[in-house]
């Protein structure tokens, strides 16, 4: 972050600078009108006459790179876009502004969890019988029918072959719901769970895919960092990549949250608008890879600054013979990065006296 600081000191000291010039110049015309006669008030507007309004400020602003294209220029010149620090901000801005946009950030971040936050609300029972599996018959429909006429339970219904729902009556407790399904039903194996309240925001399908990615990038750092890397390099590529899964699951909650809430006309338009919102998520969590990678593997290994002054020798048509050769070269003089259509291979830098003392 210290090259967005002294981009942007530079930056105002180029505004401040032009001010200083304006105000200056205004001045010395203010006196030599005062000087012919004219009232301090008469020669202060006569001043702002002469040099104009807002658009000669601003074309000087312009000349002098005080503007936002100047701006851009001198993020360029401090090389602010491959800082070791832009991709950690950007993403902690993306993440406040999905708390911010979000409609009920408790639910997001119930949905990151997992559980609801709080006390537990028991808001139903479910009523299910001891060893029943999927070969056994299920509950029956006069046991169903007695389970309804229960009185520590109203509007009973079912909830697949082997369970029935319920809500309890205020203050029951499970051992009296136990007891009275199985002397309505003559059932002794019926037992009673409370149905605790689950997340509206379901993260579940986002954090499949980000756990296949984390697999797969395990997997392929250990398979391409062959390169002479540095446990700080494989430090900040494992937490940017944490910070890249954060907010693209805070992402897809946003976004489920958002289209649980939009009334739709028909279950057609529904599923529709879903799966087109599954596969933008998942095309923008593949550009999330690719970015990270491609950001990885031209910065050094050693300091984490990024590559620089590319230089490619060769034909880029070639194959064999005289093949395309770009090295890049780690400003602080750690090494060069030869990349070819073969192979990849960063070269440190080595001092006389290391070789002497190999020697």
């Amino acid at each position: 972050m210290l090259r967005v600081f002294s981009a942007l000191r530079e930056w105002f000291g180029l505004r401040a600078r032009m001010s200083e010039e304006r105000l200056f110049h205004l001045d010395r015309a203010v006196a030599d009108l005062r000087a012919l006669g004219m009232t301090n008030r008469e020669a202060k507007r006569m001043a702002r006459i002469r040099f104009g309004g807002r658009r000669h400020s601003h074309a000087g602003l312009r000349e002098l790179g005080g503007d936002l294209r100047g701006l851009a220029h001198l993020f360029r010149a401090h090389r602010v876009v491959t800082s070791l620090w832009l991709q950690p901000a950007v993403l902690l801005t993306a993440v406040a502004l999905i708390f911010a946009v979000s409609p009920s950030q408790r639910e997001i971040v119930e949905g990151m969890l997992g559980h609801t936050l709080g006390p537990e609300v028991h808001e139903a029972v479910a009523l299910s019988v001891y060893g029943a599996g999927p070969g056994s018959p299920g509950i029956t429909q006069e046991e169903f029918e007695s389970l309804q006429s229960m009185a520590t339970v109203t509007g009973a219904e079912r909830s697949g072959p082997h369970q029935v729902r319920a809500q309890p009556v205020r203050g029951v407790t499970l051992a009296a719901i136990t007891s009275e399904a199985g002397v309505r039903t003559g059932n002794r194996g019926f037992y009673a769970a409370w149905v605790l309240r689950q997340p509206k925001v379901v993260t579940s399908p986002a954090k499949v895919v980000w756990l296949l990615i984390v697999l797969y990038g395990a997997f392929f750092l250990y398979a391409r960092t062959c390169l002479r890397v540095t446990p700080r390099w494989l430090l900040y590529a494992a937490s940017v990549a944490c910070l890249h899964s954060l907010v693209s699951i805070l992402a897809w909650a946003l976004a489920t949250q958002l289209w649980g809430g939009t009334s739709w006309h028909t279950s057609t338009t529904a599923g529709l608008s879903f799966s087109l919102l599954a596969v933008a998520y998942l095309l923008t969590a593949a550009s999330q890879c690719l970015y990270w990678w491609h950001d990885l593997r031209h910065r050094c290994p050693v300091c984490l600054d990024r590559l620089l002054l590319s230089w490619t020798q060769g034909e880029t048509d070639r194959i064999l013979l005289s093949a395309a050769v770009t090295e890049s070269v780690c400003a602080h003089g750690h090494g060069v990065l030869v990349e070819s259509r073969w192979s990849r291979d960063f070269r440190p830098e080595e001092s006389p006296l290391q070789g002497l003392a190999r020697v």
